[in-house]
């Protein structure tokens, strides 16, 4: 690590995330199995912003996917906001994929309530104009990709 304000959580998980999603969109295995539904912690990580990078030169290095179907298979997967729900990032992810494919998390109690409070506001403030887009962020889309979810809470 760098220093001590700079561990492995936070320098390097979120690019670990990434890399395994370029993985497995690289490697035809997010292909090979289109029915499974994965859910990238804390927005993908750095995966929103790398993987045109990804596209343009795996394409060029000979995998066997074109740009425009490395970039379609990235926005098959779920996004969840613990750790990153802060403007900056959700402008990113909400422009990378659309609201449906974006989960509310926190990584409690990972983290003290504190730290996913502040997180947990900016994704309430972020959203706050747009209250049906909120409720589906907040629990829609996660009633939708688990529905046994919906009748455990009776919603």
């Amino acid at each position: 690590m760098p220093n001590r304000f700079l561990p492995t959580p936070v320098s390097e998980v979120p690019n670990e995330t990434y890399k395994g999603a370029a993985d497995l969109v690289t490697s035809g295995r997010k292909r090979q199995y289109p029915n499974v539904r994965i859910i990238l912690s804390h927005s993908g990580g750095s995966t929103p912003y790398l993987a045109a990078r990804v596209a343009v030169l795996s394409s060029y290095l000979g995998c066997e996917l074109t740009a425009e179907e490395i970039i379609a298979d990235f926005r098959t997967f779920y996004f969840e906001t613990a750790l990153s729900g802060f403007e900056t990032n959700l402008v990113a992810l909400e422009n990378f994929v659309p609201p449906e494919r974006i989960l509310f998390g926190t990584d409690f109690p990972a983290v003290s309530p504190q730290m996913a409070g502040w997180y947990t506001t900016n994704v309430d403030d972020y959203f706050a104009d747009r209250a049906d887009v909120l409720a589906q962020v907040m629990h829609g889309n996660a009633h939708t990709l688990l529905p046994r979810l919906s009748a455990h809470t009776g919603g």
